[in-house]
């Protein structure tokens, strides 16, 4: 008779915009690692990039909020029996300067011990969870994560990882930016991403010897949200592939909804702001390494972390 290795793990993603927490039982045995039943997902939005980029630091009533939001997922540990925990900051967390006093504070009331991971560190967590699960079946991939307070792009040639980089363009802090700026129209919101894309993103396109991607593949919650607007206003499936050319189309209408429009739609609430910078960028995005597919598989850090654990 074969034995069977499971164990239950938890990772956790404190993102600039929201924390996720996904509980999994995952067979352990080396032939199907890549294959785990979900029994959790937990997420609350709470957006510590707004205090970082603002304040430069976490603000004490926000603090309060993610004890409390971690004294849940500690509880979410025990009910799911979970025998690995893992929780990783990002971008805002990464920035702010109370970061230390925080995440030690949280491990004395919780026991769950937070690792502030680098942009390098996440891209690389980002790049086990594309390319261990099987999605890059193109011999050569623009990886793109837009999270709140960083944006990563991977540059993969003959599936190994040929170029790196985290810049400071998450979605929160460039909305943050562009609200200090007072741009209110489309086109002067646009104007100022192109303008910060360009002074970082600009040099990494130089550096890269292969510049022709067969497609890009999105990850984080914006691309998310991207794919199912696919269908809510494209009407067309499937919601996991996208051309540039729908991508444009889906800004065209989004642009002509009205807030109680968009709020009717099968996203998240506390998306639809970000989604002004997130929409746009991605465009610009695609149109600098001329880039006309897109592939959204729906993993993202969370899940590369899973793999790391493993």
């Amino acid at each position: 008779m074969t034995h069977i290795n499971y164990m239950r793990i938890s990772s956790i993603d404190i993102g600039s915009n929201a924390i996720r927490q996904i509980i999994v039982e995952v067979n352990t045995d080396s032939f199907a690692r890549n294959q785990w039943i979900i029994h959790k997902k937990f997420r609350v939005p709470l957006r510590l990039g707004s205090d970082v980029f603002k304040y430069g630091s976490i603000q004490p009533e926000t603090a309060q909020e993610l004890v409390a939001t971690f004294k849940k997922m500690a509880k979410l540990n025990k009910k799911y029996r979970v025998q690995k925990n893992m929780a990783v900051a990002t971008s805002a967390m990464r920035d702010a300067k109370n970061n230390t006093a925080i995440v030690r504070f949280i491990q004395k009331q919780t026991g769950i011990k937070i690792n502030v991971i680098s942009g390098s560190t996440e891209a690389k967590y980002l790049q086990q969870s594309i390319i261990k699960s099987n999605l890059v079946n193109f011999k050569s991939s623009l990886l793109i994560d837009i999270g709140g307070g960083s944006l990563e792009l991977t540059a993969i040639h003959n599936l190994a990882v040929h170029k790196s980089k985290s810049f400071p363009l998450g979605v929160v802090r460039l909305l943050s930016k562009i609200q200090r700026s007072q741009a209110s129209t489309s086109h002067q919101i646009r104007f100022a991403i192109e303008k910060e894309m360009n002074k970082y993103i600009g040099p990494f396109y130089n550096k890269i010897v292969y510049r022709s991607f067969s497609n890009a593949i999105g990850t984080g919650g914006n691309f998310d949200a991207l794919s199912k607007l696919k269908i809510d206003l494209l009407r067309t499936a499937p919601a996991t592939n996208l051309s540039l050319k729908e991508v444009e189309a889906i800004y065209s209408k989004w642009l002509r909804l009205s807030l109680n429009q968009r709020l009717k739609l099968n996203i998240r609430k506390d998306r639809i702001d970000v989604l002004d910078i997130a929409i746009p960028l991605i465009i610009l995005i695609l149109k600098k390494f001329k880039i006309k597919k897109l592939k959204v598989p729906h993993t993202g850090l969370k899940e590369g972390v899973i793999h790391s654990l493993l």
